[in-house]
């Protein structure tokens, strides 16, 4: 599982009026799916205003949510993680008189789940439940269940009724009808405004119940127009002057400026007026066609039919070697392959191959089998490919020539040639002995260009970032051996305003990233790592790294790694150790009294084609010890969308906000972006807060990451494009 050290996205909040005159359109015979297209409520969950509804977003579908009004800002990201299950993450800033945390502004941070137990089938509504708030400090928790169903020839009228507990709970609420079941539902617990971070799972569908619902017509191909009656009295907000919310209807209005914009308008409780935009994106569409952009490849070269063996002397030609290296380097040029080494006999060729360009593992295979299959002479059966990543083999991937000339343009030949490929560790089989051919790459590598580090959702500001310029080099001894830096120089940014303590708990643990303001007050100019690394194959189906020197922003020290991962498993283990020292705040060279030994042993299994799951248990940088559990959905275009959570024996207490350190992923290639190929991508964690317990090292090159794009699921995994 990916792991992303630093936010390289940022959150912008945007307002948008919505324009009044919109042009009359007919109504297309294939427009009921666009009635039925989902929009989100201002709490980011699929809804009408504020009410939800027993909708679900398309599968994978993220949605973007910034919306506004006297009762707060909200920001939220709702992902459509399986087909039926909505999950949304909301930060909130609400202007309360008094929250009791010495502040008036109170920046809240929530979680929600809605479930789709039904779908909507001919009369039958579609049926979802859904928990609001569910880890966050209560604010706005509240649960529901909910019934949605469409009217019309093309579904464009929406009809929704549901009962809520909780917030939702709030205007004409009767006794709870679960009580009949259990007395127990009768009363719901209070709950005051807390660091957050736990299920408090006694107040679930609990306390006085009411109804809500609403009304959705979609007017045209961009208009839509909605009504609800709300259950929301807004206690607090109305006991702070923040709304009157007297009358129980609100009604919005949206427009769809685009497949991926959504502008909203709408009035609550009569009187107060708010904002929304809403942008989605969603995986499984990219914005360009994939590899759109990309060179056309050259297709297999079928050999010319023999009733003789084809010829074998070709083997002992003078300068056959340089003559395939340079065949290798025409058909690689501009193709984002290089060349690393190839040894052939007069049937076997294996080539080993730098991967630099294709973010589709079986797109890269292809181009290389294609290239092999024009350079290599006819009597050469057999092609085996391994792809290098910092001087290592992965896995070699061996296919027959004669399957490949048959399966090109067979409808289903891109899924039987990865059926029939045979997919095993590189050090399973030794190479052939024959012709040897060896490319000498540049050792030193560098650049320089602008960056952006971003934080957000730290507890008094909402988004922090700098603005500089940084320099990094990389340069390659050979046989895995790598020098790696990267200096920054900001030029302006706000990151020094981060908060050092929010509350200090009684007890806390050692400090290890809760100061780090302070590595951004004190520092112009910073070495964010400077490191000496080794990568090696200590045995069949085992990787190892050892790095040494400035390993991040904040320690230093020496980093191993050992990862047992084979080509065909779905099952990876590691096991990491680390010897580090506090960095001194400057960014230079000296280091803190502060040293600690951390380390994990790691299980990563890939549970089907779209989810990972990686526990890691070991020791913290805090010297806590305890376990990080994350799951994450994988697309086979490289998004990946993903969550984590640890727990240590740093109580909930001692942490302070949050209760635990926990947080959401996001890596999205750019490839999705411009359809022209490449491993770039911009992605980063989401963490409510940072604080001491559960802090890990955030090292580079960890080997899981590395090698897992190069084993038999990930080749299946993006098997479509073996031919593209």
């Amino acid at each position: 599982m990916r792991r992303i050290g630093k936010l390289r996205f940022s959150v912008v909040a945007l307002s948008v009026g919505l324009g009044c005159g919109v042009s009359a359109q007919a109504i297309a015979d294939d427009t009921s799916d666009l009635f039925r297209s989902t929009t989100v409520n201002t709490y980011g969950l699929p809804g009408l205003i504020d009410m939800p509804t027993a909708n679900a977003l398309p599968d994978g579908e993220l949605s973007f949510t910034v919306s506004h009004s006297s009762v707060g800002t909200r920001g939220t990201l709702a992902f459509q993680v399986l087909p039926s299950v909505t999950t949304t993450f909301r930060y909130s800033a609400i202007d309360f008189a008094n929250v009791g945390r010495g502040r008036d502004l109170l920046f809240d941070r929530s979680f929600d789940l809605h479930w789709q137990i039904l779908e909507e089938r001919g009369w039958f509504p579609a049926v979802a439940v859904g928990v609001r708030d569910i880890a966050g400090t209560g604010i706005y928790s509240g649960e529901y269940v909910v019934a949605t169903r469409h009217f019309g020839e093309y579904d464009q009228l929406a009809v929704t009724g549901g009962i809520g507990w909780g917030r939702l709970g709030g205007r004409n609420s009767f006794t709870n009808p679960l009580g009949a079941i259990d007395e127990r539902f009768e009363t719901r617990p209070s709950r005051d405004v807390g660091n957050g971070g736990t299920v408090n799972a006694d107040q679930f569908f609990r306390g006085d119940a009411a109804f809500f619902g609403g009304l959705e017509w979609q007017a045209s191909d961009r208009l839509r127009v909605q009504v609800e009656y709300s259950s929301e009295i807004y206690a607090r907000e109305t006991a702070d002057g923040l709304i009157d919310a007297s009358s129980p209807f609100n009604i919005a209005a949206s427009y769809a400026f685009s497949d991926t914009f959504i502008g909203s308008a709408y009035v609550l409780g009569g009187d107060t007026v708010g904002f929304s935009l809403q942008m989605t994106l969603n995986p499984n569409r990219p914005a360009v066609p994939p590899s759109a952009g990309d060179p056309a490849p050259r297709p297999v070269a079928v050999r010319a039919p023999s009733a003789e063996p084809y010829a074998t002397d070709w083997v002992e030609q003078p300068g056959g070697g340089p003559i395939l290296r340079d065949n290798f380097a025409q058909l690689f040029e501009d193709q984002g392959l290089h060349l690393e080494r190839l040894t052939v006999d007069a049937h076997r060729a294996t080539i080993r191959v730098r991967n630099t360009r294709y973010n589709y593992e079986s797109q890269a295979l292809g181009r290389v089998l294609r290239a092999m299959s024009a350079a290599l002479p006819p009597s050469v059966e057999v092609f085996e490919v391994i792809f290098v990543v910092e001087g290592i083999d992965t896995s070699r991937v061996r296919i027959a020539r004669s399957d490949l000339e048959l399966l090109e343009f067979d409808p289903g030949g891109a899924e039987v040639a990865i059926a029939v490929a045979e997919i095993e560790d590189a050090r399973t089989t030794p190479d052939p002995v024959g012709l040897e051919v060896e490319v000498e790459r540049p050792r030193f590598t560098w650049g320089i260009g602008p960056y952006l580090n971003t934080s957000v959702f730290d507890p008094d500001n909402p988004f922090l970032f700098d603005l500089g310029v940084e320099f990094s080099g990389q340069y390659r001894f050979g046989n895995g051996f790598v020098a790696d830096g990267l200096v920054r120089a900001p030029i302006v940014g706000t990151l020094d305003q981060a908060a050092i303590t929010n509350d200090p708990p009684s007890n806390p643990p050692p400090v290890v990233r809760s100061d780090g303001a302070l590595y951004h007050q004190e520092s112009h100019i910073y070495v964010d790592r400077l490191t000496f690394s080794h990568y090696g194959r200590p045995g069949e189906n085992l990787y190892s790294r050892v790095t040494v020197g400035y390993l991040e922003r904040m320690f230093a020290g020496v980093s191993g790694e050992l990862l047992w991962q084979p080509a065909n498993s779905r099952l990876g283990l590691g096991v990491e150790l680390n010897h580090v020292w506090q960095r001194e705040y400057d960014g230079l060279f000296g280091l803190r009294d502060y040293d600690v030994t951390s380390g994990h042993v790691s299980a990563y299994y890939r549970l089907n084609d779209s989810f990972d799951l990686q526990v890691d248990a070991g020791r913290y940088l805090a010297g806590d010890w305890g376990t990080t559990i994350a799951l994450e959905r994988s697309f086979d275009n490289g998004w990946r969308v993903g969550a984590f959570a640890t727990f240590t024996d740093v109580s909930f207490e001692s942490f302070g906000e949050g209760s635990f350190d926990k947080g959401l992923v996001i890596e999205i290639p750019l490839a999705w972006f411009t359809g022209n190929s490449t491993r770039d991508s911009r992605g980063g964690v989401i963490r409510p807060v940072l604080r001491d317990g559960g802090a890990r090292l955030d090292v580079d090159g960890r080997l899981h990451d590395m090698v897992i794009d190069y084993t038999r699921p990930s080749f299946e995994e993006t098997e479509s494009m073996i031919w593209r």
